[in-house]
């Protein structure tokens, strides 16, 4: 029994030290960005010993990336497809179904829009990390090739989910509201006019989520 409860009291330990790693590390990168942030000013940061830093993750990029995911799927600490903001894009008519595309997508680029960008930034110089970025990119493609086939009820075209991917980049988003000082609600309805525009094949019956290839 005792050392079960030893066993247990390391797992949860474990844990939180991962998290504290992550919420110091993202405001690091966030503030510091990708060159001047290192494992050990990480570690110092976070009251923990470099050693239990790389026990968590085996260097600087993985950790990063632990950062766009923890920042992605939020305080549900879901996959974003079984979130309940995501999934109310699948209801509705098509008008409702945009407007909850733009709710969702606001509030994930809240969240994950300035620690996504560190990868972006450390691309520039780390082979991995392009390799990395290249990887997301083309995740995020797929991704919305599904929210798109969601909102419209049937697959679009390539060259309207191309649009649909610059569309929701988090380039956009820090352009206009980090650069241009827009609002949420601004980018929203930007959002919401050139996405109809985009996926101008409407249907307000029940998605089919099937995507062919």
């Amino acid at each position: 029994m005792a050392r079960e409860y030893r066993s247990d009291l390391r797992a949860r330990q474990a844990s939180q030290n991962r998290q504290t790693v992550i919420t110091t590390a993202t405001a690091l990168f966030v503030d510091g960005g990708w060159a001047t942030t290192t494992m050990a000013s990480i570690a110092d940061a976070a009251g923990l010993t470099r050693q239990t830093v790389y026990q968590q993750f085996n260097g600087k990029l993985e950790l990063l990336d632990a950062c766009i995911v923890a920042a992605l799927e939020g305080d549900t600490a879901q996959e974003i497809r079984d979130q309940t903001d995501y999934r109310a894009m699948a209801d509705g008519t098509f008008e409702h179904r945009i407007a909850a595309a733009a709710r969702w997508l606001r509030a994930a680029h809240e969240r994950g829009a300035r620690i996504q960008h560190v990868l972006d930034q450390a691309a520039v110089t780390d082979p991995a990390a392009a390799d990395r970025l290249a990887q997301r990119e083309a995740a995020r493609w797929r991704e919305v090739e599904y929210a798109s086939t969601m909102l419209v009820g049937r697959r679009p075209s390539d060259d309207a989910i191309d649009t649909m991917w610059i569309l929701a980049s988090r380039r956009w988003w820090l352009t206009l509201v980090g650069d241009r000082g827009w609002d949420g609600d601004r980018w929203e309805q930007w959002f919401i006019t050139l996405t109809t525009a985009t996926l101008d094949g409407r249907s307000s019956s029940k998605p089919d989520l099937s995507i062919t290839t």
